[in-house]
């Protein structure tokens, strides 16, 4: 009696284990196979659980459930529809116009009148292809990786902003490169502002879950607290003031305590306005209340915010042309304020059509948000969409002359080998957007491409 039982068992095993195999064939991404058997082979066992209650024995249950499910062949067809990679295609194709402009505008620089030869477009080429083949390795990147090495990212950030003070010569008040041999040099400050807020992220998850405690809170603000003291040390206002609004918006986003992030955002505020008060040794506060009285500052702190606005006040729609003339008064800024150069050559009509498209990007990368389940992928996406949706704000508002000269470089325009930063982490955005539909098959219910829920079969 016991071996006739036996056998049953292992002819209801071998059905399900031949129906889940022909179910995972019709699926091309194998890394979810695992996921639906799961899945639906927990389906299949609480359908044979009910039958067997029923008086089937294990062999007549299983067939019962199989056949409840459905055609495999077909019922994989959908499984492979509905969990698959998909490409954020028009994402990409706007990263990529932005890289063009910012080629293009390289181009008619070196190839103006100033006499620069081709040093910044071929070295902006190499930023560019450097940028654009990190892109395509984080986009096939498993982002979930992150998590692994989150504290040795974290602590090796750390060292290298703790090290930076010591090596570093302090240039325009701050020294945020450090120079290594071979003529290689790393901008500290802004490889912090992008990378440690996804190691904060992935180590709160990894040890916390994100699950809200007094312990996680105080774990949270000592892990963001650090760096901030590190790139003070550094005297890096800019990459300090969009680090600390980063880390206050991803504390707020993981624990959902958003009056506890208005309180902390409203102190941090005000501990920051006073340091900066008192501790302004570069003149930066009197360098930012030119911008109150830039008809008595034709010169000297005023000279670029002034020279902006006589640009565009004379490009009109359709802009100057394509040769910069040698005494324009903005000749050595051009590439520090592509937008401006982008105004003086093609015009205001250009111009418009840049704040149209910035104004698209950082609406398409929002819009993504509640799309990603996955809650890793999630902090992602707002890490990086508020670090690049930020400084994109800038560039464009800068445009205008009445904004303070901050070191924020146009982001995937501007020239320097921040490019190869942004690029990265845009492809880490689309590799979290490719796998949206890969990642989190549990329970009884998934979600297709447009969001809605789908019941599997009982």
């Amino acid at each position: 009696m016991n071996q006739n039982k036996h056998e049953e068992q292992n002819e209801k095993h071998s059905q399900i284990k031949e129906y889940l195999d022909q179910i995972c064939g019709q699926v091309k991404v194998k890394e979810v196979h695992n996921d639906l058997r799961e899945e639906l082979g927990s389906h299949l066992e609480e359908m044979i659980r009910d039958k067997k209650q029923e008086g089937y024995k294990p062999d007549e249950a299983a067939a019962y459930a199989v056949q409840q499910m459905g055609d495999p062949a077909e019922l994989g067809k959908r499984m492979n529809k509905l969990h698959r990679h998909r490409m954020h295609w028009r994402l990409l194709a706007a990263v990529i116009m932005m890289g063009v402009i910012g080629m293009v505008l390289t181009w008619i620089y070196t190839n103006s009148s100033l006499g620069l030869g081709f040093d910044y477009s071929s070295t902006h080429l190499m930023y560019t292809s450097v940028g654009i083949m990190t892109m395509l390795f984080f986009i096939f990147f498993d982002y979930r990786k992150w998590i692994k090495w989150a504290w040795p990212i974290y602590i090796l950030i750390n060292v290298m902003l703790w090290i930076t003070p010591m090596l570093a010569e302090a240039y325009g008040g701050s020294n945020r490169f450090l120079f290594l041999p071979f003529g290689i040099s790393i901008d500290v400050t802004t490889s912090a502002l992008w990378i440690l807020p996804l190691a904060i992220g992935a180590i709160m998850m990894d040890r916390f879950r994100l699950v809200p405690s007094k312990q996680m809170i105080c774990t949270y603000t000592a892990l963001a607290a650090l760096p901030m003291v590190l790139i003070y040390q550094i005297s890096d206002w800019v990459r300090l003031s969009l680090f600390g609004f980063t880390a206050l918006l991803l504390f707020g986003w993981v624990t959902r305590k958003w009056l506890y992030t208005v309180i902390a955002a409203c102190s941090c505020g005000v501990a920051a306005v006073l340091i900066f008060l008192l501790t302004d040794e570069y003149r930066r506060f009197e360098r930012l209340s030119v911008l109150f009285n830039l008809d008595n500052a034709s010169k000297g702190e005023g000279y670029a915010n002034n020279a902006i606005i006589d640009i565009v006040r004379t490009a009109g729609w359709w802009g100057n042309g394509i040769t910069i003339p040698q005494n324009s008064p903005f000749r050595y800024y051009y590439l520090d304020f592509p937008g401006v150069m982008l105004v003086e050559v093609f015009g205001w009509s250009a111009c418009v059509l840049l704040i149209v498209g910035i104004v698209w990007l950082v609406r398409t990368m929002i819009k993504m948000l509640p799309r990603i389940q996955e809650t890793f992928g999630s902090i992602i996406v707002v890490s990086v969409t508020t670090v690049l949706a930020l400084q994109l704000i800038y560039s464009a508002a800068a445009v205008t002359g009445i904004m303070p000269i901050l070191s924020i470089r146009f982001p995937l325009i501007g020239y320097s080998s921040h490019v190869i930063l942004e690029y990265a982490m845009i492809g880490l955005l689309l590799g979290v957007y490719r796998r949206k539909d890969t990642v989190l098959l549990s329970g009884s219910r998934t979600r297709n491409h447009t969001g809605e829920r789908m019941i599997l079969p009982r």
